[in-house]
């Protein structure tokens, strides 16, 4: 059930954004430096409170000065000392300063290029979530030349995403923000593929509220929740687990269907895909029956479906089914032929 998932949405996104503040600890040591030499200072050397502050400013400053009168042998061990360890944590500290300030201008720099790739996306299709189901997702979709883009909260596997060479946004999916920042409202689909389903519902809800005509498919993890997604939007929900124990009972009961069912895996090795291509008004395609268009004769494609406007759906087509507008076709052919067909199915005109 969604109630058992571990936390809301709105939390886990406040507590992604409670970290560290390097700074302080930075200004931690020079504060511990300039206590100890006051302190020195005072009880070693003897000198007053304001003396103490205004000679360990000049030391620490290498502005130079005087030194006390009647320095001991203590008090000059104890100035070496504080000389060295305290230019030491001086020099440390504005070297991390230094990093600190270059490496935030290049992660805005950085930022800013991200940015501007996906205020100028569209078509695209967007991955939430990561894990072990969100990257082999995401994976497929990119090897498909599909535009991708991936949200996770979690830094490790974000950088890993850029690597990859995708476009790749650190936080959390169910804030509206960064579903916006991902181009949400202009993208072809949405992959929602989070561990906990509360947060898929919500990812659900807010990207159908912000684009109606979103693909929206959404991982279950709990069979309850499945209907849930439907009910806020989701176009596709699919349950890993199950959908793996379907295909194990396959394998053992059914071999035959089962091994037909991995050309969809193997037919990479074999240049072969499935693929499926709409028929706009103005196509080649459109007025000619199965059996005249040239889909089997010059590109050796095989017509598994065709889905009609009115979503009726026909499995292995005869021949004298006759193409009309806004017909989908579900195709199996070499990948090669995939561009190709797609143009033709926009009103190119065959080559």
């Amino acid at each position: 059930m969604p109630g058992k998932a571990q936390g809301s949405p709105r939390r886990e996104g406040r507590s992604i954004r409670k970290k560290p503040r390097p700074l302080l600890f930075l200004a931690l040591p020079v504060l511990g430096v300039v206590l100890l030499g006051i302190l020195g200072m005072r009880f070693i050397l003897g000198l007053s409170w304001l003396d103490s502050l205004y000679y360990v400013t000049t030391t620490l400053t290498t502005v130079g000065y005087n030194p006390p009168a009647n320095l001991t042998d203590g008090g000059k061990l104890f100035i070496v000392v504080f000389l060295v360890v305290g230019i030491f944590i001086i020099g440390f500290t504005v070297g991390q300063l230094a990093e600190h300030v270059l490496k935030r201008q290049i992660l805005e720099t950085l930022g800013r290029r991200r940015d501007r790739h996906l205020e100028k996306l569209s078509g695209h299709w967007i991955v939430c979530g990561l894990g072990r189901v969100g990257l082999n997702v995401a994976e497929a979709i990119f090897e498909e030349n599909e535009a991708v883009v991936v949200v996770d909260a979690d830094e490790a596997k974000v950088e890993a995403a850029r690597q990859k060479g995708w476009l790749a946004l650190r936080g959390d999916a169910a804030q509206e923000e960064n579903l916006r920042t991902c181009g949400v409202e202009r993208a072809k689909g949405l992959v929602v593929s989070m561990s906990h389903d509360a947060t898929n519902v919500y990812v659900t809800v807010t990207a159908r509220s912000l684009n109606k005509a979103l693909r929206i498919i959404a991982r279950a993890n709990d069979p309850q929740s499945s209907g849930i997604l439907y009910r806020v939007g989701a176009d596709k929900v699919v349950n890993p687990l199950l959908s793996g124990a379907s295909a194990m009972a396959r394998a053992a009961v059914k071999p035959a269907v089962s091994d037909f069912l991995e050309v969809v895996h193997i037919s990479r090795q074999l240049d072969l895909d499935f693929y499926s291509i709409t028929l706009a008004a103005d196509s080649a395609l459109v007025g000619l029956s199965l059996s005249e268009s040239p889909l089997r004769s010059r590109y050796n494609v095989l017509v598994v479906a065709v889905t009609g406007r009115e979503g009726e759906i026909a499995y292995n087509p005869q021949g004298s089914r006759v193409f009309r507008p806004g017909d989908e076709l579900v195709l199996l052919g070499p990948r090669t032929a995939t561009p190709e067909l797609k143009k033709i199915a926009n009103g190119a005109k065959p080559l």
